[in-house]
């Protein structure tokens, strides 16, 4: 009997440990040539999950700590174009307050010099069922900071 648990509690750990790593899968993490770009990249990726946080727990703060002077949106085809940091924050807001978000993930990633962008799923909840929009957003690199470039959300 004692065995058996220890085997439950092995089969958990391994389930556990799989579905963390899966979650990682979307950065492929490269040999970098120096520390520098190694924490440049590092930061990207950390700017990449605070995103996904904010988009997880509907938190647009999360997000558009990463806005720079303009950001470009693209929400559902309608709401499309330049906009301020203000202006996209209300209709992130705006958004994640009509489509209640079940979960959100990241399918992919592509980084290089100035520029990077992820590819992903916002899962959200409305009239019967749980239902999926594409997500693609992009940063770009600026004073050795990370910015949301644009935010796709269709």
């Amino acid at each position: 009997m004692r065995g058996i648990k220890y085997l439950l509690l092995i089969v958990v750990l391994f389930q556990f440990a799989g579905g963390t790593f899966a979650q990682e899968d979307w950065w492929k993490d490269k040999k970098y040539k120096s520390e520098e770009t190694k924490k440049k990249y590092e930061l990207c990726k950390r700017t990449f999950k605070d995103i996904a946080s904010g988009f997880s727990s509907s938190s647009v703060s999360l997000i558009s700590q990463y806005f720079n002077n303009e950001v470009f949106l693209d929400i559902l085809g309608n709401e499309k174009g330049t906009y301020n940091p203000n202006q996209a924050e209300f209709m992130l807001s705006d958004f994640m307050d009509y489509f209640k978000v079940v979960s959100f993930k990241y399918l992919s990633s592509y980084h290089k010099n100035s520029y990077a962008f992820v590819l992903g799923k916002y899962y959200y909840n409305i009239g019967s069922g749980k239902r999926e929009l594409k997500a693609s957003i992009s940063l770009k690199y600026r004073n050795e900071i990370w910015y949301v470039d644009q935010i796709n959300l269709n």
